[in-house]
Parts: structure tokens; sequence; C-alpha cells
């Protein structure tokens, strides 16, 4: 147990604190005899005393000790951590970027040369929002757990749809969760934040191929006709494979694409017959030693929107939420009726649990197969009553008689319970 001692002495006047540490005794004065200055050497003989066990223990200390270690500096500071209770403060404590939200998150972002730039334009919305919100000057360690859900509810009332709010929420745990690991909090005050789904079926549209057909005729040259071709018919993510597919990558022989895409492993979709007339014509116009089956809109990957925008309004159609995305979901959710699930998921490049969440969609198609199926049991059921004598306009299906035949052997019996035998009638 530490112990504290008051010295008042010609060449002290304080509290001295004595603990050991590895077996080794340790001292800390505190200079000063006030009330004060005594209560704080009880505390921190209590948190000493706490390092020292936990480091005997190979354990953690408690939360609130490590959030005392952390709000220490000076002399103080330096012997905890000479004595291995305590990690080095960390210089960016006394820099914007450590201390303050807006030049933290700067820095991290800018800091995330393993990201894409897609991931890094995410990062900076929510820093927009972080920002907006608490503003830029925000001491970091001054963010609560309370905070983050008056941030939460902040992003609910400027109508951000429920899937953009739980995607802000994970960024924000990631960016503070670095800035525990960099020593700069203690904890992270987004920890607590629920990530609701990130799907949002209400966003959800079916192109199907009358439309499709449509938007074809009206693409203005042969590139934005591949361009739209590979993504709905080939479920291919837009910009990002659709301006990286090669010539070489067109397996004209095996009749297959090679997709070698960084977000996901090399895969093969099959060149499907709307995707072979597209690079066929493509294939026509492109200038001689071309590399890239898309060339002419590589440059201006950012304003395919805009131009697939101004696409649709000639061609006539609605202009539908999440332009390419509902391209790939649509083609997903066709080709899950027509091929096992496990093809599908190797040809687009995502798992099962991916397109249930994100891409699978129940189309007017599906509505119209329900009411025109008929179930085997309801089938079986119409002969139950055919049996019984019970009166029906209904048709037996010609492919059931084995069932029919049985049926009639069995209805008439009663089973009876276990261990009792049947008692057949004369």
């Amino acid at each position: 147990m530490a112990s504290i001692k008051r010295l008042d002495t010609t060449s002290r006047k304080g509290f001295r604190i004595r603990f050991y540490v590895d077996q080794i005794q340790r001292e800390i004065y505190l200079k000063g005899l006030s009330r004060a200055t005594e209560r704080v050497a009880s505390n921190v003989a209590r948190y000493c005393d706490d390092l020292a066990q936990a480091r005997a223990n190979n354990v953690a200390a408690s939360a609130e000790t490590i959030a005392w270690v952390s709000s220490t500096d000076g002399s103080i500071r330096d012997k905890l951590v000479e004595w291995g209770l305590a990690d080095p403060v960390n210089p960016k404590l006394s820099l914007n970027e450590g201390r303050q939200l807006d030049a933290f998150l700067t820095a991290y972002i800018d800091g995330r040369a393993d990201a894409k730039p897609s991931t890094r334009t995410n990062y900076k919305q929510t820093q927009r929002l972080l920002v907006e919100h608490f503003g830029g000057n925000k001491v970091l360690r001054t963010i609560t757990q309370a905070d983050a859900d008056r941030w939460v509810r902040f992003m609910a009332a400027k109508k951000l749809a429920d899937a953009t709010i739980s995607k802000h929420g994970k960024r924000a745990k990631t960016m503070f969760q670095h800035a525990v690991r960099d020593r700069l909090l203690t904890s992270n005050p987004f920890s607590d934040i629920k990530g609701g789904s990130e799907s949002n079926p209400d966003r959800q549209h079916f192109v199907d191929l009358k439309t499709a057909n449509k938007v074809m005729a009206a693409c203005p040259d042969a590139d934005w006709k591949l361009i739209f071709a590979l993504t709905r018919f080939g479920g291919l993510r837009c910009p990002c494979e659709v301006v990286g597919l090669k010539w070489s990558h067109v397996d004209w022989e095996n009749n297959r694409l090679l997709i070698d895409a960084s977000k996901t492993a090399r895969r093969f979709c099959p060149i499907f017959p709307e995707i072979g007339e597209a690079l066929l014509e493509s294939k026509r116009v492109a200038r001689p030693g071309a590399i890239y089956c898309v060339e002419k809109y590589r440059d201006r990957r950012a304003n395919l929107r805009t131009q697939f925008n101004r696409i649709l309004e000639r061609a006539g159609v609605p202009i539908w939420p999440k332009l390419f995305v509902n391209l790939r979901s649509t083609r997903r959710t066709e080709l899950q009726d027509k091929f096992p699930d496990h093809v599908v998921n190797k040809w687009l490049g995502h798992s099962s649990k991916v397109a249930e969440k994100h891409y699978l969609q129940v189309t007017e198609s599906h509505l119209q197969q329900a009411r025109e199926f008929r179930s085997l049991a309801g089938s079986l059921t119409t002969t139950a009553h055919e049996v019984a004598g019970v009166g029906t306009e209904t048709t037996k299906p010609s492919n059931l008689l084995g069932l029919v035949s049985v049926r009639k052997l069995v209805l008439p019996y009663v089973m009876t319970p276990t261990g009792v035998e049947p008692v057949l009638p004369p």
C-alpha cells in the first residue's frame, strides 16, 4: 500500500508519497501543506498504488486511473514513464492535430495513404458533419458519449437516411479509435453508437429491359453504350471496374471478362450477349493500340453521373436513385433467378450476405409469378377434397396421379397413437 507522510521541515514542506514498483521503493513529493494538497496527495497515492498493483499482476489499471495518468504531465508524468507505469506523452498533444477536432480529422484523413480517393472523400464528408455540429476548435478530450448521441440526433434532424447516418457513425468511431490508439484520448466517445442497417430499400430501383433498351439507344457513342452494358448486364462496379477494363482482359475464345479490381480479388464474368454487342462496336471504333475498353471518359469518371442524368433525360425515362448501384442491383436480381447463388457471387464479386443486404430486390415479375404459382400443397388439398367427395372445379395435374392414388388409399384410415395397432376395416 502507498504511504503518505506530511513533511514540515526547513527544507521540505509538503507531502511525500511512497510505494513499491517491482519491489523497489519509489517516491513522489508534492509541495504545499494545504488541505487541497493533502487531498491531491491522497488521490495520487491511490492511483500510484493501483498502477503498481496492475503492473505486478500484469493486468490493466482501472479506467479512472488510466484517465488520471493521461491527464498528468511534467515531473510526475516523467517519473511514471521512467518506472514503467505510464506511456510517454504524445508530442501531438501540444499541437492542434492532437487537441482540436478539425485539425485532428484532417491529419488522420491526409495520413490514410492506404485508402482509395473515394474512401478519403467519404471520411471528409463525415468530418464536415462533425465540424458543423461541434465546431472545428472543439477540444477532443471534451467530447463525451452524450455529445456523440447528440451528433447522431443532429444528423437525423437534417433528414439524412438511416443508412447514411450509420455509415457516418462507423467512420467517426474509426477515426476516434485512432485517437485512442495514438494516446490522444483514453476512451472513444463514439464506441457505443449503434451501427444500424446501411441498406435503404426505399432507394432501390429495378431497371427493366424496356427501360434499358431506351437508355442504350440514347447513349451518345460506343463508349457510353459499353459503360451502360457492362454495368446493367455485367453487374460491374462503376466507375472503377468499368473504366479499368482492358482489351487484354477480354477473352473472346472463352467468352468471359477478367475483372481485375482493387476492391475484390480477380474474377471472371461472362460476356453476356448485350455486353458482346457493345464490345464489338467499341472495338470497331477504338483507336489502334488502345489499352482500355473505355478510353474517352477515363479522365472524367467523376462526371459520369452528371452525363448519365442527361442520357436518361434524353431517353425519356425517370432518373432513378443510386444510378449505377441500381444497375448492378438489377443484374444481381436477374441472375439470382437463373443461376446458383455461389456462381453469381463469383461473377459479380460479392457474398450472398452482401447481395441480400444491398442488391437483391423483389420485383413485379416475382409478384406476377406468385399469382400464377400452383403449389404442390394446393394440389394435394384439392385431391383430398375430391377423395372425400367434395365437388371442385380444379383439374388435377397429370403428374400427380401417383400421389392421388396414394392419397385415396390412406385418407379413409385414422392415425392411431404410437404403440396401438390400427384396426383395419372389414
